[in-house]
Formats: structure tokens, sequence, C-alpha cells
């Protein structure tokens, strides 16, 4: 939601809300809700009083779960503390949606240690959970960290096989922001295994959802790709070209353009002069 709204209406919104000694009426759900909103405007003395009361005023085990999760996720909670939270969860009524979430974020904590096998653990489980209540969404995600999982372990067949689901899902939800990152994590996949025109044609795909959404992290990692191709074929000029258009986009949004792009385009430009 914070980033369906500006932030001159996020910090309305969240004033309407919690102005006045209001926010003892908030229950936990809206609490939760509001957090992002709450974050973007940089509110960390309000955040850390919702987080607070979203735990005081929890009134099940599974609302006092979720305000726990959020405690633990922006105040360090500890790998041990989180795999706690989810076996809890995972006995309470209701509780599925809770630990699958839980399972995901303990799964991404350990991938961050590389404890990878581990993470596959955590992150299977977490998608049985998402399968049994049909969170298509969840299992997209999911299916995100499982490919991560086997392209850390080198598993490329795997990788694409998570991928592609993914991408078969999106498609079937028409979310393009999902069908654009599935597109090119399938085609930076078959890039490793050498199916190097079946690669292109993907992020060609991702990046015209990228260019239809003006998205510039969805724009920079397919451009990037088509980038890679192009020079392992010797094709700088199309290189340049590529990510050219990427600082484009990112100068046309105002926001500023990753250093490790402007690196990039000086040392094509560089090699394309040697080139020529």
């Amino acid at each position: 939601m914070a980033e369906e709204v500006s932030p001159e209406k996020a910090k309305e919104i969240v004033e309407m809300l919690t102005g006045g000694g209001s926010i003892e009426s908030i229950n936990t759900s809206l609490a939760l809700g509001i957090l992002p909103l709450v974050e973007s405007i940089g509110d960390l003395d309000l955040l850390h009083r919702l987080v607070e009361h979203a735990q005081q005023v929890a009134e099940d085990d599974v609302e006092k779960g979720w305000a726990r999760f959020e405690h633990l996720k922006r105040y360090a909670g500890s790998i041990d503390d989180v795999a706690e939270l989810a076996f809890h969860a995972e006995s309470m009524e209701k509780g599925a949606p809770l630990a699958a979430a839980v399972l995901h974020h303990h799964a991404l904590m350990l991938l961050s240690i590389e404890e990878i096998e581990s993470a596959q653990t955590s992150i299977r489980r977490s998608l049985t959970l998402r399968e049994s209540i049909e969170d298509q969404e969840g299992i997209v995600y999911g299916l995100a960290v499982l490919s991560r999982c086997s392209r850390l372990n080198q598993d490329w067949d795997s990788a694409i096989i998570h991928d592609t689901r993914r991408l078969e899902l999106a498609i079937s939800m028409q979310n393009d922001v999902l069908r654009m990152e599935a597109l090119a994590d399938v085609a930076h996949a078959q890039a490793s295994i050498g199916e190097l025109a079946t690669a292109s044609e993907m992020y060609q795909e991702s990046l015209d959802f990228a260019k239809r959404l003006e998205d510039p992290a969805g724009h920079l990692v397919a451009s990037w790709g088509l980038a890679d191709l192009a020079e392992i074929e010797t094709r700088y000029d199309d290189a340049l070209l590529a990510l050219s258009d990427t600082m484009h986009l990112f100068m046309q949004l105002g926001i500023p353009a990753p250093d490790l792009l402007k690196k990039r385009l000086h040392d094509l430009t560089a090699l394309g002069e040697d080139v020529n």
C-alpha cells in the first residue's frame, strides 16, 4: 500500500489514524497494516509505538503471533526466535498463513548466513502451507527463494523448474510485475546453461514489461542481462545501447542511477573505442 500512496497522502492517513491519542483505539490488524505507511514517512518513534501497541492489544494467539513476528523482523530477532515462532504458529488454529510467512522469513535469514540446505527445508515447508491455503502470490515468492537456493548450489535445471512455475503462476494471476521478475530469472538460468537465444528472448520480454511499467529495477535487471549476452558475442554497441536506455529511464524518473551502471557504461564506452 505504501508504494501506491504519495508521502503527503501517507502522512495524512497516518495522522488521521493515530493523531490525538487515537492510537489507543487501533486494533492489532490495523496497527500492523499501517506500519508500511509509517515507515514510508520515516516516523521511527511512531513505528516502535505501533509495534508495541499491536502486541499489547492482540486478542488471540494468531494476532499475538503476527505482532511478535513484526517485532522480530524489525528489532533483529534471532534465527532461533523466528524458528520458535514458526513452530508455535503451525500448532495454532488458522495459523497456517502466519507459519508460512515466518518460515519464509526464516529461510531468508538462513540464506543470509549461507545455510542453504536448512533454508531449503524452511522454504519448502512454507510452500506446503501456502499451497494448503491457496496463497498464489505467496507461492510465487516462495518459489523465488527456492530458485535462489538452487542457484547458489549451481543447480540451474532446478532453478529453471522453479522459475518457470513462478512465471506460469504470474501469467495466470495477470500480475505483470511478478511476470517481469520471473522472466528475468528464467533468462538468467537459461544463459547459465548456454541457451543464449532463449535467454535473450526472455530478457527482452522482461524488458518490455519493465518499460511499460516504468520499473527502473526491472529495467536494469533485464538490460544488464541483455548486455551480458551481447558482450559474450562481442556486440559491444548493443550492450552499450541496452544499458544507455536504462540510464535514460533513471534520469527520466529523477532517480539516481546505481554506481555500477555508471561504471559499466563507462567501461563499455572505452571498450567500444578501443575496438573501433
